[in-house]
């Protein structure tokens, strides 16, 4: 058996019942019929939050609970992946044919403790999916960060009475998943003071989305003030601007963070007013 499930201890059909009144809403103008919210925590336990009975502990057994390939993550607070680029025909047949899924995205949110993957679905084929998803990633995005705030109660409910728990044999790659405790510094060249930070990074991140200091402090389980200090040494050391960082480097495994107690280089983090610097040297 792939889980240790129990929902002895809980009305699966009611919690479904209650998830798809605060979804349904959402998601039925934007042609969603399916919806999953996994909390997975750093002892190995979890919980699971669906509209769909059938979400429950058929998806346990047949091995569908977390992310089947390591997304880029990395100094990102959060990632997502299409289902139907990242697993393969097997599985989206055995999806399609077993629970109707046609098409689904899934949201990523790291926190230092627990990670969210937040599932949105069609029960239906679409001609132009990805483009379809892009047009309404926004709205997906946000809709995954209200969904723990709406669903608090029910949130707080299941992971009391909740006792299911991964194998230990699972672990290799969810490590990875949760945020760092610390900050790595990762350095933009020889000079010792020109390097950039995780947290820095992930400020950043979260500003380019448009969140505020107050957003991104709650996101990230700090003040306001931490998160606009981190931002303000961010530019003073590199000399770059919010609009002249760019993240794509922490696309690349050989750069990630984990496990590093060594600095590490950071490769074109920016920008052309970087690189010209480097050329007038």
């Amino acid at each position: 058996m792939l889980l240790l499930i129990n929902t002895d201890s809980y009305d699966v059909a009611k919690i479904a019942q209650e998830v798809d009144r605060i979804c349904y809403p959402f998601l039925h103008p934007r042609q969603f019929s399916c919806f999953q919210f996994k909390r997975i925590y750093k002892n190995n336990t979890f919980i699971i939050l669906a509209n769909h009975p059938a979400f429950f502990k058929e998806f346990y057994d047949n091995g569908l609970i977390e992310p089947t390939i390591l997304m880029p993550v990395y100094t990102r607070q959060s990632s997502f992946c299409f289902w139907d680029e990242m697993l393969s025909e097997t599985r989206l047949s055995f999806l399609r044919e077993k629970y109707g899924i046609y098409h689904a995205l899934t949201i990523l949110s790291r926190q230092k403790a627990f990670y969210d993957c937040t599932t949105f679905a069609m029960s239906e084929s679409h001609p132009s999916t990805v483009a379809y998803y892009l047009h309404v990633f926004k709205d997906l995005q946000k809709f995954a960060e209200l969904f723990p705030i709406k669903a608090r109660d029910l949130i707080k409910k299941v992971s009391k009475n909740s006792s299911n728990t991964l194998p230990p044999s699972q672990d290799i790659n969810r490590k990875h998943f949760f945020l760092p405790k610390r900050s790595t510094r990762f350095y933009l060249g020889k000079d010792a003071n020109n390097y950039v930070t995780t947290y820095e990074a992930l400020c950043v991140q979260l500003a380019q989305e448009g969140k505020s200091y107050k957003e991104i402090g709650s996101i990230l389980s700090m003040a306001p003030s931490t998160v606009k200090t981190h931002l303000i040494r961010l530019k003073a050391r590199t000399g770059l601007t919010l609009q002249e960082i760019s993240l794509e480097a922490f696309q690349s495994p050989e750069n990630h963070i984990f496990n590093s107690e060594q600095p590490k280089g950071f490769p074109d983090i920016v920008s052309r007013k970087l690189k010209a610097k480097k050329k007038d040297r």
